[in-house]
């Protein structure tokens, strides 16, 4: 059978990576002998202002996906990209009649009956890490097998209006045993700087070296939630393909946090040290998993930038999202970070439940404290199946819904009028953090490099920051 992977538009306010749950599948699929290709269109999700076969964006994208002719095309659905994808699968239900379509990904993971009933088009669910999933789906498609024996699917019966929902699947346990993401699938993506970010480089690439998060926050929704990690000597082999075939300027390590398994980060980070990579890297941290010895290595490793999730500057906020950690060691680790002479990003999450114009003043108050090089500030949008979802939906507070004619949900909160009044804020307390000096320096060093590079994606880029709403 012939499996197409579809990437059918991202959201470049920040730049654009590569779809690595796609590439993973395209190599896992390909180690299996399957015939398969991924298409990346890399076209920005808000220049598509109309959604249907008349914009050319999706008359190409239609075209390619014709010109290959899958039996099967499988698509990543996130929450927020509902409304867009089912009317993507509707267009080319209509155009290849008899092709299958498998959304796998976060939304149908969290809800896979609501995925079905909300997109008809839809025939499979996969729900969980793709892999092992997907080439089974597959296989017994290809030998006409009972559909029912395979684990981690969810699909209509054959004959009657509801859905059955197989066992999960097994989750993988030895990643080392993947092959490598098919970088080359995609290769002249890289080539011409598709994959690029204004921060972090034109070309940058990114990696995974562990997958899932042992800790429970109360906003974030899991694909997977057990920790399992790679091994540092297969991390380092694919690094050294990623250099000899691409030359990014930077890789970003998008593990939820690299820092968890502190020796396997040393192991790691001693090789980078050893090999002196031509070219920087970014990695993701709790607060409370860096110290001063651990970061002053990742400076000498080559790492510039981190990324905490700070979430907060107030301690009462923290406690609601059982982040457990502090405003103490949100404002050590910026400060340690700084000493170490890396870039220290933070990202903030406001109008959660129990949010109110006291814990913003903490936060505010916060930030001036810690001086983080940079912050980003979302709205909370609650994901399905997410702790503050359920809990929100029970109490009456929630607007809006995931469904495919619904608003994205928010939550309406006593000491704010509404949403709207949410996104000024928000956009404010973004404007006041750009306006200080260090922000502004960084700012200004990062965005002349890059415009000396490619001007108009540059400024591209930063008119999208400015006009993004900032859902979380």
């Amino acid at each position: 059978m012939r499996t197409l992977l579809v990437r059918p538009f991202v959201d470049a306010t920040s730049g654009i990576s590569p779809p690595l749950s796609l590439m993973y599948l395209s190599s896992y699929l390909k180690s299996k002998q399957q015939d398969v290709r991924v298409i990346d269109s890399c076209v920005d999700k808000r220049s598509i202002n109309d959604f249907s076969v008349r914009n050319p964006c999706i008359q190409d994208l239609v075209e390619n996906i014709k010109a290959y002719d899958p039996d099967i095309i499988g698509m990543t659905l996130f929450s927020g990209e509902l409304k867009e994808v089912a009317v993507l699968c509707k267009i080319l239900k209509s155009e290849l009649k008899s092709v299958l379509i498998v959304l796998g990904g976060p939304h149908p993971t969290a809800m896979p009956k609501q995925t079905m009933e909300q997109i008809p088009e839809c025939d499979f669910a996969a729900r969980g890490e793709g892999e092992l999933i997907l080439y089974d789906l597959i296989a017994a498609l290809s030998n006409d097998e009972n559909l029912q024996n395979i684990r981690g699917i969810s699909f209509r019966l054959k004959g009657k209006n509801e859905v059955y929902h197989c066992e999960d699947a097994d989750i993988i346990t030895q990643l080392d045993t993947l092959p490598f993401p098919d970088r080359g699938g995609l290769i002249h993506n890289y080539r011409n700087n598709t994959y690029s970010s204004v921060v972090h480089g034109m070309p940058s690439d990114i990696l995974m070296t562990s997958r899932g998060c042992p800790f429970q926050c109360s906003f974030c929704f899991k694909v997977c939630a057990k920790y399992r990690n790679r091994s540092s000597e297969n991390v380092i082999k694919e690094i050294d393909w990623i250099i000899e075939n691409i030359s990014p300027e930077c890789i970003q390590i998008m593990d939820d946090s690299f820092t968890i398994r502190r020796s396997r980060c040393i192991e790691i980070l001693d090789v980078l040290i050893e090999k002196k990579y031509p070219c920087k890297f970014k990695v993701r941290s709790r607060v409370d998993a860096v110290d001063k010895e651990l970061l002053r290595k990742m400076k000498e490793a080559g790492v510039d930038t981190i990324v905490y999730g700070l979430e907060s500057g107030s301690q009462t906020m923290l406690n609601t999202f059982n982040k457990k950690t502090t405003v103490g060691q949100n404002i050590s680790a910026c400060k340690l970070t700084r000493e170490a002479g890396l870039n220290c990003l933070g990202d903030m999450i406001l109008f959660y439940p129990g949010e109110t114009r006291e814990t913003l003043k903490e936060t505010e108050r916060f930030i001036k404290r810690a001086k983080p090089t940079a912050v980003k500030f979302y709205l909370l949008t609650p994901l399905p199946s997410t702790k503050v979802y359920e809990e929100v939906k029970n109490n009456g507070r929630l607007v809006g819904g995931w469904g495919v004619s619904e608003e994205s949900p928010w939550v309406k909160l006593d000491e704010f009028k509404n949403l709207e009044e949410m996104q000024r804020i928000v956009k404010w307390m973004l404007i006041k953090t750009i306006l200080s000096p260090r922000t502004i320096f960084w700012i200004v060093k990062v965005y002349s490099k890059a415009f000396m590079k490619r001007p108009i994606f540059t400024i591209k880029m930063a008119i999208s920051v400015l006009l993004k709403k900032g859902k979380y």
